[in-house]
């Protein structure tokens, strides 16, 4: 039970077991939802089925099974810790002849009214400490015969162990949850980067972003070719590392940074230094191991000619591999005050050219297949989708 992450999968199992091993006409697991405040027929399962759609059946905290469970005066039968639907009548009369507690005789006629609804021989609460989160329901034996004391007890013990993992599986949902908005705060904050570098520099506008899309793009055309498989964190790190590949600029001079003329020898020297400044700034980022990569070695070529340690073919991580190709396409087609512009077949054309000198060759022929099939114009990356990728 503990491997299982998932509660309501969890449970699934549960009934489905018992409904096998058991032989009863039904089986079925309320589960309390915070959402809806209410236990809610999450399953069900068994000969007999249940009349009504599972989802739909449900209980809410006031209601007199639950109130039996968690009411702190339970009486006698409240020691089995379990309701049998055959030893209510018999407990009413007790508390009215001998008791004299008439209102806890109605509490029982109210409890029988609502598990012959459940279609219910017996309840087995599930309590995580003083917590009660589930009930289990069973309904009559395919024999006839009534349940034993020693079965209850067993399923008694069966509901608290399923307690703690249904626990255990939404305390780790509720990390994932809280790991999750951390996350889309943090891409929403490396878009803003992006955003702010882009404007920096008069001559990029908008090329963070397009050479993000183009190198999910590339991905997408690598994984669905075979070359690759689909690795969720290699995506995000694709995606990220391409829209902050620039961000060492933030360290470089405007003078340089915005020089509408080549640069002096010196001054490339300095700008060549974006990419360590860029990686030193986002290395500090965990659970993206790859992120950096696209940074710092999307200026290495392929035939070691780059910099900043003239790393030579698959020596260059992937993710830098990509972003080289998407980066200089992107810079061939968008105006510069020291270049020219190129048309896109063009900027094919000069990519092919370079191929295993200064471009991966398999990075470029993904990239021309990419291209071909009119996926470079579709932005359906924007929005940080990674199911779009699987």
């Amino acid at each position: 039970m503990i491997r299982v992450k998932d509660p309501v999968i969890l449970l699934k199992i549960i009934t489905r077991y018992i409904d096998r091993k058991m032989g009863v006409t039904h089986v079925g697991v309320l589960l309390f939802d915070k959402a809806r405040h209410a236990y809610v027929l999450i399953d069900s399962k068994g000969e007999g089925g249940t009349k009504i759609p599972v989802g739909y059946v449900k209980i809410h905290p006031d209601n007199p099974i639950v109130s039996f469970f968690t009411a702190s005066d339970k009486g006698a039968l409240a020691r089995k810790e379990a309701l049998v639907y055959g030893e209510l009548e018999p407990m009413r009369n007790f508390e009215i002849l001998v008791n004299r507690k008439e209102r806890r005789a109605i509490h029982y006629e109210d409890v029988r009214m609502q598990m012959s609804y459940l279609r219910a021989a017996v309840c087995v609460p599930s309590f995580y400490k003083k917590e009660l989160i589930g009930i289990l329901i069973l309904g009559n034996k395919l024999s006839g015969e009534p349940y034993e004391e020693e079965e209850i007890n067993l399923f008694v013990t069966l509901a608290n162990d399923v307690a703690m993992a249904v626990k255990n599986a939404e305390l780790i949902q509720d990390l994932k949850h809280a790991y999750e908005k951390e996350h889309r705060l943090f891409i929403q904050t490396a878009i803003a980067l992006a955003t702010a570098i882009d404007a920096r520099d008069r001559y990029t506008h908008g090329h963070s972003e397009r050479v993000s899309h183009y190198s999910m793009v590339l991905v997408k055309e690598l994984v669905d070719a075979g070359r690759i498989e689909y690795d969720r964190e290699l995506m995000e790190a694709v995606q990220l590392s391409a829209l902050l590949h620039d961000i060492g600029k933030i360290g470089i001079r405007d003078q340089i940074l915005n020089k509408p003329a080549t640069l002096t020898p010196e001054e490339f020297e300095v700008m060549k230094t974006h990419v360590t400044i860029g990686a030193s700034i986002v290395k500090p980022v965990k659970g993206l191991t790859h992120l950096e990569d696209g940074i710092l070695y999307h200026h290495e070529r392929y035939d070691g000619q780059g910099y900043p340690f003239g790393l030579k073919g698959d020596e260059i991580p992937l993710v830098g591999r990509i972003v080289n190709v998407t980066d200089s396409y992107d810079t061939m087609i968008t105006a510069r005050a020291y270049k020219r512009t190129m048309a896109v077949e063009e900027a094919f054309e000069e990519l092919k050219r370079c191929v295993g000198t200064q471009f991966d060759p398999e990075m470029v022929e993904a990239f021309c297949r990419a291209y071909e099939k009119g996926d470079l114009t579709k932005r359906q990356y924007a929005a940080f989708d990674f199911a779009k990728l699987h």
